[in-house]
């Protein structure tokens, strides 16, 4: 289905141009209603950066296409963990219009939003190319996309990541990774509202994905290894990450819970309410103690001399070139997975699964960095391998983190505090879930010892080929 809008140009008054419109295209033109929309959107903007808004009026909700209110979707758990934000209300004016021949149906909108006016079409086919086409030549004006009635402040407000080009492979290593950085770290500092005024859980996960990002980026650095600066800064932001550490644990624990006591044998899973609720009070003292951080004069000052020190990095350390840096780095990245992957047992113990994790997250990182100088069809084969071997390691390290966790509830559980039952209960879910994603971790983790990655490791470690090149 193609939608096409249009602003009246030189044809005057929507409604009296379309009565002559139906003259050649017969069609009709309904009475004109009133709405009052409220316009929703995630904290960052995700829609209204690409020119859409979700419209609610009443108890019902639509993602659209500004200036037409036709909708895209209705289903509001596209939102997922994010919450839907006001961010304003609009009145508009509409009159639907339709046209039928034998070419085909089309539909559209009038659309009034104080003195502006729209035209909206709908269709397919023929018979909405040939009215597309009828319109342009008698004057109306193609609109832009996402213009007019759309309230977007906080879209506008919040900038995406920079969209960097392919390295030079001569330009500088220092003024390339201090660029990301610094974008990296400012993604992070946008998030920093959403955690403290306690939006949804997905700002502090967009956080902290950020802030490790930027640490991954800088752990390429080598070229600064003798620089101090280089050390403060990784000790920073290691430091911001782990503020929020607690916090975010218990937002995985309070998020899984329900889907987990559900699965509780015998309906015992009820009676861990007052644990919940427990852990739910825990959260609220850990929120309240990350917002403190996050508007304290230590924070701000950390903040401030992180992006001082990511400055002055730019004409710090080794003269490396970008291709230079991307060598290095992919013969450690590369080359620490491969070594890992060859001496991987069977019987992989936890600590093995953990180490390839992090050593996998590190080429990912490292590939999305600097892949534009590797070897084209290893970086493809590669990122798509470790994707999803860190989806499925990271599943399992979620469990492992909440078993442990667990541990600390045996107390209230043997003093009566928690229901002793429901919560032996509970950690046996846990635990079976916890062996079940195991095994799906080391079966990942077990793919990435397959011909087609061990040799795209290889290729980029050794940096036999680069470029293009398959």
């Amino acid at each position: 289905m193609k939608t096409a809008a249009f602003v009246p140009g030189r044809v005057g008054p929507l409604p009296t141009y379309l009565g002559y419109l139906f003259l050649r295209f017969p069609g009709s033109l309904g009475a004109e209603e009133t709405h009052h929309f409220e316009c929703l959107d995630t904290y960052d903007g995700r829609w209204s950066r690409q020119g859409q808004i979700w419209i609610r009026e009443g108890q019902v909700s639509a993602l659209v296409t500004p200036p037409g209110t036709f909708a895209l979707s209705t289903d509001l758990s596209a939102f997922g963990l994010q919450k839907p934000l006001l961010l304003g209300r609009v009145t508009l004016r509409l009159r639907h219009v339709a046209f039928e021949s034998d070419q085909g149906f089309v539909e559209g909108q009038v659309v009034r939003f104080r003195t502006q006016s729209w035209f909206v079409l709908r269709g397919r086919d023929e018979a909405f190319e040939s009215l597309t086409r009828v319109l342009e030549a008698e004057g109306l004006e193609p609109a832009g996309r996402g213009v007019g009635w759309m309230v977007s402040e906080r879209a506008v407000a919040f900038m995406p990541p920079a969209a960097w080009p392919p390295l030079r492979p001569d330009e500088s290593a220092a003024a390339a990774l201090t660029a990301r950085l610094a974008d990296g770290f400012r993604m992070a500092r946008q998030y920093e509202k959403g955690v403290r005024d306690d939006v949804d859980t997905e700002c502090l996960h967009h956080y902290r994905v950020s802030l490790r990002r930027a640490r991954s980026l800088l752990s390429l650095g080598r070229l600064w290894e003798t620089i101090p600066e280089w050390d403060r800064l990784k000790l920073l932001l290691g430091q911001l990450q782990t503020a929020t550490n607690e916090l975010r644990d218990l937002d995985v624990l309070l998020l899984d819970l329900p889907g987990l006591r559900a699965k509780v044998p015998w309906g015992e899973g009820t009676h861990l309410a007052a644990w919940e609720a427990s852990m739910a009070q825990r959260r609220r003292a850990e929120y309240r103690k990350v917002r403190a951080w996050l508007m304290s004069e230590a924070y701000a000052s950390a903040a401030a001399e992180v992006t001082e020190l990511i400055a002055a990095l730019t004409s710090m350390g080794a003269p490396w070139t970008a291709e230079e840096l991307a060598a290095r780095t992919f013969e450690r990245a590369a080359g620490g997975l491969r070594k890992i992957l060859r001496r991987l047992p069977s019987d992989t113990p936890d600590e093995t699964l953990h180490d390839v994790r992090i050593r996998a997250k590190k080429l990912r990182y490292a590939l999305e960095g600097l892949g534009s100088l590797g070897h084209q069809g290893s970086v493809r084969t590669l990122a798509a391998a470790l994707k999803e071997t860190q989806e499925a390691l990271g599943k399992f390290q979620d469990r492992s983190v909440l078993l442990e966790r667990l541990k600390t509830g045996l107390a209230g559980a043997r003093s009566g505090k928690t229901d002793p039952l429901a919560y032996v209960l509970l950690v046996g879910v846990i635990a079976g879930d916890h062996d079940r994603r195991k095994a799906e971790a080391r079966a990942s983790a077990k793919r990435l010892r397959s011909k087609p990655v061990l040799r795209a490791l290889d290729r980029l470690a050794n940096r036999s080929e680069t470029g293009d090149g398959e």
